[in-house]
């Protein structure tokens, strides 16, 4: 399915640009008296601008994305806003780089959109000067986002730096399922073999394992049962800590720093439980339960493994991921009990999904009409646009009053939905300025068995769920330094502590090294910054 198959189809789609903007003469304008360089900008509806205008942005273009300026999305929205977009468009992998650059040199485009920015490049680059304040551009040309603050206050305090301006915007996400950044399936059909149920607790999962590891259970008259797996991003802590108490305030990076029961930030890192979950990992490890490639393995090599129907249970977003020969046999695994009666999801992340996907730089000559223009991806309008294209085109509605995806996005035989998605929208692979909602989510985030995870899971997520928070200058700087000791060793001892290559014995010595890296001072900055969150949500 190319693109050149779509733009041939969008000569029988003349409703597109009528359906798709609504209110087209609404022509009122909210700043005829601005600077000469600034066209008038319509208050609302389409055309943004009378006049056509240029505006240059650059951004991380995914592995599964076509060309931006290609995209039929983006061309479309063209022709409704009298905005021309011109993307450099870099790949992914070396995207931050080259962006670092290009900021440094001071060649910077009017915008970064996919932009990835940290919450360390937000403070850096605002506090510079490099992008600007939002803060009004939102009050004035921004009601779709507006309407997201006053509904959702804790998304503008999500968003807000510690000098009171919002520099980037975020990718929100209405859904729980897609927020389970990280979950458990387990494979149902050979429980009902074993004759077992579905595990409930850190011991029963343990003991399913071992049948796992112990039966031919895909009866090929061979020992390649993977009783638990993941790929390289699977963070086998992050997925089961909660079952230990950890994790109280959900997944904010790695930060390694929630609540403790006394109601004050920790480093749960240090915490004596922490020691027992890494006791309890490593046993698996050792006995064969955990697949011995899930630190370094990347996804195509994780892919083939589920594909080839070996998996006893494995992380991951979705079920979808075991392929469709396997996915079926699977389910999602509950939030186990621990050894103390802990229960608790923790790989949960706030509504703002990703901070850092939008940014108006100081060079950028149009900052109304690019708000007016990213705003409209905030809207449920802009939303069912940007996630499902043109009717007719990419998408059909149903005699329910339901849409879908044509069938050559659907069950396109060279390319996943995914993929074919990419080729008309850059929503594949997330990190974008959108408000994802339900309606017109139509991925393996709204599969019934993604949809019965979200119920079953719900009941078990911190009540307070913790964004990436912002710091300022000083406070980043010093984080910089501490995270590149605390957090790297931290993280390099966890995959020692499970694999056996450090004994635990050396506990007692690793909390030490945590201690004179500094991680106190680590705490009374996040501790500045938690209060600061609070603040802004009064």
């Amino acid at each position: 399915m190319k693109w050149n198959t779509w733009a041939a189809l969008l000569s029988v789609a003349a409703v597109s640009a009528g359906a798709l903007a609504g209110c087209s003469d609404a022509k009122e304008s909210a700043s005829q008296d601005g600077p000469p360089s600034q066209p008038p900008i319509n208050a609302a509806g389409f055309p943004v601008v009378n006049a056509p205008i240029t505006i240059k942005m650059m951004g991380a273009k995914g592995p599964l994305h076509a060309e931006w300026n290609d995209m039929l999305v983006f061309k479309e929205y063209e022709k409704m806003t009298n905005i021309k977009v011109e993307f450099e468009a870099v790949p992914q992998n070396g995207y931050v780089e080259k962006r670092n650059v290009k900021i440094a040199g001071g060649d910077l485009p009017d915008a970064f959109y996919r932009a990835q920015f940290t919450p360390a490049d937000e403070v850096n680059y605002g506090s510079q000067g490099i992008l600007i304040p939002l803060n009004d551009l939102i009050d004035n040309y921004a009601p779709n986002l507006k309407a997201i603050f006053e509904k959702y206050p804790d998304v503008k305090q999500s968003i807000t730096a510690p000098d009171g301006n919002i520099y980037t915007l975020p990718q929100l996400n209405d859904q729980l399922a897609p927020r389970l950044s990280r979950k458990i399936w387990i494979n149902k059909k050979w429980l009902d073999q074993l004759g077992m149920s579905v595990p409930t607790t850190t011991e029963e999962f343990y003991n399913v394992l071992k049948a796992f590891r112990d039966n031919d259970l895909n009866n090929n008259g061979k020992k390649d049962e993977l009783p638990w797996t993941g790929d390289n991003q699977f963070d086998i802590l992050t997925n089961i800590r909660g079952s230990w108490g950890m994790g109280t305030t959900g997944s904010i990076g790695k930060s390694f720093v929630d609540k403790g029961p006394d109601g004050k930030v920790r480093f749960f890192a240090t915490d004596p439980k922490y020691k027992e979950l890494l006791e309890y990992l490593n046993k698996l490890y050792k006995e064969g339960l955990i697949d011995k490639d899930v630190f370094t393995q990347e996804v195509p090599q994780f892919s083939a493994k589920l594909t080839q129907g070996v998996a006893g249970s494995f992380s991951a977003s979705n079920v979808n991921q075991a392929g469709s020969k396997y996915m079926d046999d699977f389910v999602p695994l509950p939030a186990l009990k621990g050894p103390y009666g802990d229960q608790l999801v923790s790989t949960v992340v706030p509504m703002t999904q990703n901070q850092g996907t939008f940014a108006i730089t100081n060079k950028n000559k149009y900052p109304e009409a690019t708000m007016r223009w990213v705003d409209y991806f905030y809207g449920e309008e802009g939303v069912k646009f940007l996630r499902m294209g043109i009717e007719g085109v990419t998408y059909e509605k149903l005699p329910d009053g339901d849409i879908q995806y044509k069938e050559n996005i659907r069950t396109n035989p060279q390319m996943s939905l995914d993929q074919a998605a990419g080729q008309f929208s850059p929503w594949p692979g997330g990190n974008i300025p959108q408000f994802v909602q339900m309606k017109y989510d139509k991925t393996g985030n709204t599969f019934p068995s993604s949809l019965e995870s979200a119920k079953l899971l719900g009941p078990y997520i911190p009540k307070e769920i913790w964004p990436n928070f912002l710091f300022t200058k000083d406070e980043q700087d010093q984080l910089n330094s501490l995270n590149n000791d605390i957090i790297t060793y931290v993280q390099e001892q966890q995959i020692k502590f499970v694999t056996g290559a450090v004994s635990l014995n050396n506990w007692d010595q690793y909390v030490s090294s945590i201690k004179k890296m500094g991680v106190d001072k680590l705490l009374d900055i996040y501790g500045a910054a938690y209060e600061r969150y609070k603040k802004n949500g009064k």
